[in-house]
């Protein structure tokens, strides 16, 4: 006869506690840089891919030469990051993202807990990458979530065969109602750029730059 299927790691997880912002404070960085927290419970994240990851990086820099442009232009301040804890509520859970890239305001103070981490409402622009484990999550769950925390920009891309390079850039836009609608798609072999904006500010991508290191 089988031994019983050992259930033990089921029922240590069903009475984990709830995550709340004081408990997020305690996590040690290297597990926190590894889960979300969605509704008071840790999801965790898968490790990118290298492409992935360089992908990622060139949106970054590409986009933070843009934000350095405006900033310098109108007086503003902004921070373009990839990885960075992005909190939605506090209450009556804890909810948070870790957006693969977040274009937001400068924060000129700490936070308490939260540090000088973005808010939702600071951000202007969050961008996901489609990983195997993440397309119904980034196109449908996180879709619906920054547009309840109405996050006025909200990018997909899309990777061949889900690891490198990109294939398609799809920019969503959020309505006066707060709903998102398609603020139109870039794909390549159509397309000439990648990325060829005004809005939030003016920037202009290369599919060529982003294919750089992959």
């Amino acid at each position: 006869m089988s031994e019983a299927y050992d259930w033990s790691w089921l029922r240590q997880s069903l009475a984990a506690p709830e995550i709340t912002l004081e408990v997020y404070a305690s996590i040690p960085e290297e597990l926190g840089r590894q889960i979300e927290v969605v509704d008071g419970r840790i999801i965790r994240c898968e490790s990118p891919t290298p492409e992935h990851q360089t992908i990622q990086h060139n949106l970054v820099s590409a986009l933070r030469d843009a934000a350095k442009y405006m900033d310098a232009r109108e007086q503003t301040c902004h921070k373009v990051i990839g990885d960075v804890d992005m909190l939605l509520t506090e209450a009556p859970r804890l909810h948070y993202r870790r957006p693969d890239v977040v274009v937001y305001r400068c924060i000129e103070s700490d936070r308490g807990r939260w540090r000088r981490k973005p808010y939702a409402s600071d951000s202007l622009l969050v961008i996901e990458i489609v990983s195997p484990g993440t397309v119904v999550t980034d196109t449908r769950d996180k879709l619906a979530e920054y547009a309840q925390a109405r996050i006025p920009h909200y990018w997909v891309v899309q990777m061949a065969g889900n690891d490198g390079p990109v294939v398609s850039i799809e920019r969503f836009r959020l309505t006066i109602s707060g709903k998102y609608i398609s603020d139109g798609i870039s794909v390549r072999g159509t397309d000439l750029v990648a990325v060829d904006v005004i809005d939030p500010f003016a920037t202009r991508i290369t599919w060529e730059y982003l294919d750089d290191g992959i």
